[in-house]
């Protein structure tokens, strides 16, 4: 039991140890602009302690106790603007250890203040040090701790309360004039206190309020760290996959881990002449064109539910169907072959504008195969990649290779043909032998273009 309570305060107390660099980064900014907001906010406490010592002025009776309250709250003031200057100064090495100094003088003024009252209206009976309703007082500082994520702030303000709170209680235990009973109306009403009460009351509940606001803070950095997780996530799933599908991966991310075969749609595109074109740029030309290049042809296939699975130089690799396949029949297939026709209105208007610049123009070759893959996460612990392997991709590969052969921008095999509803804006090329393969096979190039 005890083992597990300290692996809990432990994980609340280290959570900042799994913050990336950059988070602990944005995290110190925040905390900063907590800490100007606090300070800030000590105004306004401020401003409400003077109208609570003007409503007691009629209960003071000598000059030291106006002196007393009155100075305190004047360095009360002149500790929160030395710790707005500081704040407010960059790369000052007191802004950190400044908080914890400003914690402190504010516990000492509210010690002052109870000793002070006391010494007006105490009577000689030092369990007015433990019964004062003024210890509440102490909250405040602990609530200034809730404008940071910093534990040890909260920690230190509670270890404040605790040394002055025990000791008044020692002070009345030694003062022979104090009266222990166990008479409760005595001891809310009377001069009596109830010793055990005494001890355990006020500070369990001051300890309650310090867990709440640590676990308070613990949420905010969890919910934080899985924020920002989620958001890396999504930004790097957003590279492969529709911005559709990637809600789904990230409600779902084993849906990714999980390796299974199921059936997928795959599209192979691949600009041709690229390596005649690409000898006449130089690298960074280079870059600016396949950079362009890709961006346009992502978001076509992005809008058609494509999955991005590699670019292989000038070649780019799309599935349909992964990693979830679509609960219609076909329509997987019919997302393939639409990407693909958008893939070529959208070289067209590139190569619109590319001639009127006085470019050459790009011309595209596009295999679509349908079949069983096996698809999921593979590689090493080092470096893992989601991908689909199988016969199916090596013949959508070589499909696309026969583009050059037939002479058609877009080849489908039978299997595509036949899933997308045998449409007759296809013409039929029969026993086709692709490369590296024994068996022929019908394709079929796309007419309208």
């Amino acid at each position: 039991m005890f083992r597990s309570l300290r692996n809990a305060i432990y994980s609340v107390y280290c959570i900042r140890d799994q913050f990336p660099k950059y988070m602990s980064e944005l995290l110190s900014e925040e905390e900063a602009l907590g800490a100007l907001f606090a300070v800030r906010f000590r105004y306004v406490i401020g401003f409400a302690l003077i109208a609570s010592a003007i409503a007691n002025i009629s209960n003071i009776e000598t000059i030291w106790g106006y002196l007393v309250n009155f100075i305190g709250i004047t360095v009360y003031f002149i500790n929160t603007f030395i710790h707005l200057h500081i704040l407010k100064q960059k790369n000052n090495k007191w802004k950190s250890r400044y908080d914890y100094i400003s914690l402190l003088i504010d516990n000492l003024l509210i010690t002052i203040t109870i000793l002070n009252w006391y010494w007006i209206k105490g009577n000689g009976n030092p369990n007015f040090l433990v019964k004062t309703p003024l210890l509440i007082y102490y909250l405040l500082p602990l609530s200034l701790c809730l404008f940071q994520y910093r534990f040890s702030l909260v920690v230190f303000s509670f270890v404040c309360f605790l040394l002055s709170y025990y000791s008044f209680i020692a002070a009345a235990l030694h003062d022979p004039d104090a009266v222990v009973s166990l008479d409760w109306t005595s001891y809310v009403l009377g001069d009596e206190i109830i010793l055990l009460d005494a001890l355990v009351s006020k500070p369990v509940i001051y300890l309650i309020l310090v867990f709440a606001i640590s676990y308070g803070i613990f949420r905010s950095l969890r919910m934080l760290l899985k924020f920002a997780a989620s958001e890396t996530q999504k930004t790097t799933l957003s590279r492969y996959f529709s911005p559709d599908l990637v809600s789904e991966i990230v409600s779902d991310p084993e849906v990714i881990g999980r390796g299974k075969r199921q059936q997928v749609t795959v599209l192979f595109s691949d600009i041709r002449g690229f390596t005649q074109f690409s000898e006449l740029l130089d690298p960074e030309e280079l870059s600016i064109f396949l950079t362009e290049f890709r961006r346009r042809m992502v978001r076509v296939i992005f809008q058609n539910k494509g999955s991005l699975d590699k670019f292989i130089g000038d070649a780019v690799m799309v599935t349909f169907g992964t990693p979830l396949p679509s609960e219609v029949p076909g329509e997987d297939t019919k997302n393939a072959v639409n990407a693909a026709k958008a893939m070529l209105d959208e070289l067209r208007l590139w190569n619109e504008e590319r001639k009127a610049q006085g470019q050459v123009e790009i011309k595209i070759g596009i295999g679509i195969h349908s079949g069983e893959v096996f698809c999921g996460s593979i590689g090493s612990e080092e470096r893992m990649e989601y991908t689909v392997i199988g016969d199916t991709v090596n013949t959508a590969s070589r499909i696309e290779s026969a583009c050059k052969q037939i002479g058609s921008p877009l080849l489908i095999s039978e299997v595509v043909w036949n899933e997308i509803g045998c449409p007759e804006a296809w013409k039929k090329y029969e026993d086709v032998l692709l490369p590296g393969r024994e068996q022929k096979i019908h394709l079929y190039a796309y007419q309208n273009l």
